[in-house]
């Protein structure tokens, strides 16, 4: 993988979480008591290492961490089940342990609200998204396919 693809993933991984956490922050009751912007800068962060672990899943999986350049639908499947896997344990452990609640306005499964299980899967669902669109308009500019080897 090129360089500059390994820069901008976990970029691309952080910024999406970042602007998730900072979105949603108004769904949840804190009961930490950090100051609210270290909390979702270190949940951003906290996001960025599981969104990694999925894909560190899904490379051993597929013993090829080149995968990401060439996904199958059974990825994104993986990165949907386990993402909200993680997000189950991680929900259920906090609310029982009293670190977080849900306002009234946060909808939610089961007792375990939906925003938190949706977000390790869709943002990176959407950084591996943008990864493909930035090859597909690389493509089109330099008339050229990114060479894949690691300089």
């Amino acid at each position: 993988m090129k360089k500059s693809k390994l820069i901008f993933l976990p970029f691309s991984v952080l910024i999406l979480n970042m602007v998730w956490e900072f979105s949603h922050y108004k769904l949840y009751i804190d009961l930490t008591n950090i100051p609210s912007i270290p909390h979702l800068i270190i949940a951003s962060f906290t996001d960025l290492f599981l969104v990694f672990f999925i894909f560190l899943i899904i490379s051993i999986f597929r013993r090829n961490i080149k995968w990401i350049e060439n996904t199958k639908r059974l990825d994104y499947i993986v990165v949907i089940i386990i993402g909200i896997l993680i997000a189950s344990i991680i929900e259920i452990y906090s609310l029982s342990k009293g670190r977080w609640a849900y306002t009234t306005l946060m909808p939610t499964i089961l007792g375990i609200g939906i925003s938190p299980l949706m977000q390790l899967f869709t943002t990176a669902i959407i950084s591996i998204v943008l990864l493909a669109l930035i090859d597909h308009l690389f493509i089109i500019y330099h008339k050229t396919p990114i060479s894949y080897t690691t300089h």
